[in-house]
């Protein structure tokens, strides 16, 4: 009996399905995993900034509070409270511009509209 042997078209096929294979592996690693290293630096340095602009202004109330203690004579006996409502008077203040300052970021892709319905900054389309 003769042996039977694969035929050519076969082994091309199973070539063309192995590198698909490959390439698909190689573009799902490309496109998740390069951009969440890219999120995973984005988030570090960002919740460094944040700690770091945290320890400051509680720092600084701290210092305010210090210096009104012990630099000036009108805070004392009775008005002794002053100082502690002036550092928490920072700390609000503080507060408030720091949730003034966030603001949502704003894309140019608009998932409902029709293709080309880019907006500006302003919301207002691209004229045409």
């Amino acid at each position: 009996m003769p042996e039977r042997t694969v035929p050519r078209r076969d082994v091309g096929l199973r070539a063309e399905l192995s590198e698909l294979v490959a390439m698909l592996r190689a573009y799902v690693a490309q496109e998740t995993l390069g951009p969440l290293r890219g999120l995973g630096r984005y988030l570090f340095f960002g919740l460094a900034g944040a700690i770091a602009i945290s320890v400051s202004i509680v720092l600084a109330a701290l210092a305010l509070m210090r210096v009104l203690q012990t630099e000036t004579t009108v805070f004392g006996a009775n008005w002794s409270f002053v100082p502690h409502l002036a550092a928490a008077a920072l700390l609000i203040v503080a507060i408030v511009l720091l949730a003034r300052s966030i603001k949502p970021s704003r894309g140019t892709y608009d998932a409902g509209g029709p293709a080309g319905s880019e907006t500006d900054d302003h919301g207002e389309g691209d004229g045409g």
